[in-house]
């Protein structure tokens, strides 16, 4: 076999086909099928490389995230919730087929779903000007009866991302309760009851992905609300303690 021939054969058994590098950059309308429900997003993606970054866009604001990677076709990110002070990573994962996008969502360890994506039209979308979450128009009540759990109360609730300070300000109407519920994501209104010393309290979180329902229960100890259990609906459980404000 000649020199020449040899060489051919090398370059043929070395040689690495070279693939065209998929391109996530643009807008996409992301569907995230969670314990919630449905839901659906405009997600303007930029991609360097197999680095994505990029923004969710809701009625409530927007969500930046990056670290996310596309290898190939198989494509990662997570972005974080922060709700009432609670954090939930949420990581999705899946694979880019041209203009679609399908894959699975982990929702901080606590439950599974599934997404999908496809390419948006609405491109002025993602040059609009930044849209400010409403502000909460709900009063806070400034002179609560001091009986039962009437009154301010310093909340905090145990996450996968830590403790996390809140506060209620509650008024109790014979064993109904009504008031609101702060962190440094603003308030929301919560509704209650408290039987002797079994407190229920009930309230609506706004997130990116959605309202979530949440359900406090708990027992009051003096000053105190100990054994304290939060229910976020389909995404598991909670611990939270509360103690009386100080005048």
């Amino acid at each position: 076999m000649t020199r020449s021939k040899l060489i051919f054969l090398a370059v043929l058994f070395l040689a690495r086909p070279v693939f065209a590098q998929t391109d996530v950059t643009g807008d996409w309308d992301v569907t995230v099928n969670s314990p919630q429900g449905a839901n659906t997003t405009l997600v303007t993606l930029k991609q360097d490389g197999e680095k994505v970054s990029g923004i969710f866009k809701s009625q409530q604001g927007q969500l930046p995230f990056e670290g996310g990677t596309l290898t190939g076709s198989d494509l990662t990110f997570t972005f974080t919730v922060t709700t009432q002070g609670m954090q939930i990573p949420i990581t999705l994962t899946g694979k880019v087929e041209g203009a679609t996008m399908t894959g699975k969502a982990d929702f901080g360890g606590f439950a599974q779903g599934d997404w999908t994506a496809k390419r948006s039209a609405a491109t002025e979308t993602s040059t609009s000007t930044p849209t400010t979450p409403p502000a909460t128009t709900t009063a806070t009540t400034t002179s609560t009866t001091m009986t039962g759990l009437g009154g301010k109360w310093d909340v905090t609730l145990k996450t996968p991302g830590g403790d996390f300070p809140a506060s209620a300000n509650l008024t109790d109407d014979g064993g109904k309760l009504t008031g609101t519920f702060g962190s440094q994501m603003g308030e929301v209104a919560i509704t209650g009851t408290v039987e002797g010393k079994a407190v229920k309290i009930s309230m609506v979180a706004r997130t990116p992905q959605g309202d979530l329902n949440v359900e406090m229960t708990g027992d009051l100890d003096g000053d105190s609300i100990v054994n304290g259990k939060a229910e976020i609906a389909g995404m598991g459980q909670m611990e939270w303690t509360a103690k009386r404000a100080k005048p």
